[in-house]
């Protein structure tokens, strides 16, 4: 897939969440949440992928699910904005001698290959950073060809009445975090994008919060301010985000569903 030309139209690439990325690929390399997490299978089975396949996987950051899709595929491409996230992922790809895995820097605002280039695209914990995400649907379309399967995992807001405050939950955290939608607003999505919901799964992450904060570099004035916006929050939100406290009213952990759905291009 490396002779793929560029498209000349693409856009510039999202540089708060190259620069977050970058600086923290280390750790994202290291997450075990992010190589083995129960997203994962999810995908792998919606995604059904099979010899004859030719993958991309998008935002595919240190290269977890491209690499769990290679033993599967003709080919897997991975793409993402941040180079330095790139970088672990090829040499876990030479380390565990994967031949057929290609990493190339590029948005997934305008995917930089042909139309028709692939028979699966995949994004896994990455849309709730994108800053267009119809663009997004729209460029997996098209680089999809006829018959072709979009399977996405991505966290998911469980209310709309609770997602503004997801979202500012989230982005205190991670300033690149953009939108955490509802599962009927993904769906309105990709019927305007001319995409055919074949159905979606729930899978629960319980996060610890210590480690959360930690992953995206949080300052202890951040770990404070977030620790405040959930004791703000009623009972019932509480319980609707998976709040959880220690003896000592701590905030501790919390749950991020984790929506596995795939799309289908007739």
């Amino acid at each position: 897939m490396s002779d793929h030309p560029a498209r000349a139209d693409h856009a510039t690439p999202d540089t708060s969440s190259a620069a977050q990325f970058n600086r923290h690929a280390a750790k994202y390399a290291a997450s075990e949440v992010h190589r083995h997490g129960p997203s994962l299978p999810a995908l792998l089975a919606a995604a059904d992928p099979h010899a004859a396949d030719v993958a991309l996987d998008v935002a595919t950051g240190t290269g977890n699910t491209a690499l769990a899709l290679a033993p599967h595929v003709a080919h897997v491409t991975g793409l993402d904005v941040a180079g330095g996230m790139l970088v672990h992922a090829r040499d876990r790809a030479a380390q565990e001698g994967v031949p057929n895995a290609t990493f190339v820097v590029g948005s997934a605002e305008a995917i930089p290959f042909p139309d028709g280039s692939f028979t699966l695209v995949t994004s896994r914990h990455a849309p709730h950073h994108f800053r267009d995400l119809p663009r997004f649907l729209a460029e997996a379309r098209r680089v999809l060809k006829p018959g072709g399967r979009l399977v996405i995992a991505d966290q998911i807001s469980p209310a709309p009445d609770l997602q503004a405050w997801i979202d500012a939950y989230q982005r205190r955290r991670d300033p690149s975090h953009h939108a955490q939608r509802t599962v009927p607003a993904w769906q309105a999505l990709a019927r305007e994008a001319g995409l055919r919901w074949a159905g979606e799964t729930l899978v629960p992450y319980r996060l610890e919060f210590a480690w959360w904060t930690a992953q995206s570099g949080s300052t202890p004035e951040t770990v404070q301010a977030l620790r405040e916006m959930v004791a703000a929050l009623t009972p019932a939100e509480q319980a609707a985000i998976g709040a959880e406290f220690d003896a000592a009213g701590q905030l501790s952990a919390h749950v991020d569903q984790m929506m596995v759905a795939r799309l289908e291009r007739d």
